[in-house]
């Protein structure tokens, strides 16, 4: 895997503001390069166990700010939607994957202003063909329109849209069976994580002290009052790791997803629901754990897109 771009966006959860739309949930546009910085400081020890990690000037050098003012917005061109349509359209001919963790605006941003350039011209089927062949989207809950209203109409990519998978590997892990659960408890993340250097430092668990300046008060996770709020919680829990199935989908290990998202893989199985287009709302598995076949998450999907609420809010159900 080679980082290509790490380019900051909106959703609807979190956006900057502009001049009609106070911001909401906003966490600043700094955090990234200051994550960047603290694995600077353990880089030298990354790379004894592997020389690939990239190096973080090179992190630094691929950061861009996009479409963050507002949900779905994508009318502006941005330095993130620009730099974004220069990946597509560059010559590289490996699979470009673009991990969706927020709204999908600064995606059909550059998709759009591709459009806009080359349709009507010689070169517009040609160009619209490398990048349906090329761009591979991968979604963590759709969470602007943008997708919905202009992509999928104007655009034949490979999507994969996972309404579910993240459910499952975080938010709901109160309920997971006690072998799975046990790396995830209080116990376990204060051998493991807590003390453990400059980088794993900002590490977020539940009731830690932290407090993080733009979020709302209820999902102040890291504050004592949010910890005597949820009684099903101990001070060191983990919160959650659900955009982390993207990335795992990546990782080129014993299953096959990769080769073909029905197959699949650590970040998830999906099932063809269209032509290029890829869900986990019907997909169901069989879990040896419990012995049944489980689909227990959609609910809280709808939830979640309707009430904008934190899954964290229905780990207890």
């Amino acid at each position: 895997m080679e980082v290509a771009g790490i380019i900051l966006t909106s959703s609807m959860f979190h956006y900057s503001g502009n001049d009609e739309k106070p911001a909401y949930r906003w966490t600043g546009e700094t955090w990234i390069p200051e994550m960047i910085h603290r694995y600077a400081e353990v880089y030298s020890n990354l790379v004894k166990h592997d020389p690939d990690y990239p190096t973080p000037q090179s992190l630094l050098d691929v950061y861009r700010i996009g479409n963050i003012s507002d949900v779905g917005e994508m009318e502006e061109e941005t330095e993130g939607s620009n730099f974004l349509m220069d990946l597509m359209l560059d010559q590289d001919e490996r699979p470009l994957y673009i991990q969706t963790w927020g709204g999908t605006n600064t995606t059909a941003r550059a998709l759009k202003s591709i459009q806009e350039r080359f349709e009507g011209t010689s070169e517009w089927a040609h160009i619209k063909s490398k990048i349906e062949s090329k761009v591979v989207l991968y979604i963590i809950l759709d969470q602007d329109g943008t997708y919905g209203d202009y992509i999928s109409k104007n655009w034949n990519l490979t999507t994969l849209n996972d309404s579910l998978n993240f459910g499952y590997f975080g938010y709901g892990w109160k309920n997971l069976p006690k072998e799975i659960r046990s790396s995830l408890d209080d116990h376990w993340q204060q051998i493991h994580i807590l003390n453990k250097g400059s980088l794993i430092e900002k590490y977020a668990l539940i009731g830690d002290g932290y407090y993080l300046a733009g979020e709302i008060e209820p999902e102040q996770f890291g504050q004592e009052k949010w910890l005597e709020a949820h009684p099903d919680y101990k001070k060191y829990d983990f919160i959650s790791e659900g955009d982390s199935l993207s990335y795992f989908y990546l990782i080129q290990t014993s299953l096959r997803g990769f080769e073909h998202p029905t197959y699949g893989s650590w970040g998830g199985r999906f099932t063809e629901v269209a032509p290029n287009t890829f869900s986990t709302e019907k997909t169901v598995d069989y879990n040896p754990l419990t012995q049944r076949f489980e689909q227990e998450y959609s609910f809280i999907v709808g939830l979640m897109i309707s009430k904008q609420i934190s899954p964290l809010e229905f780990n207890g159900v």
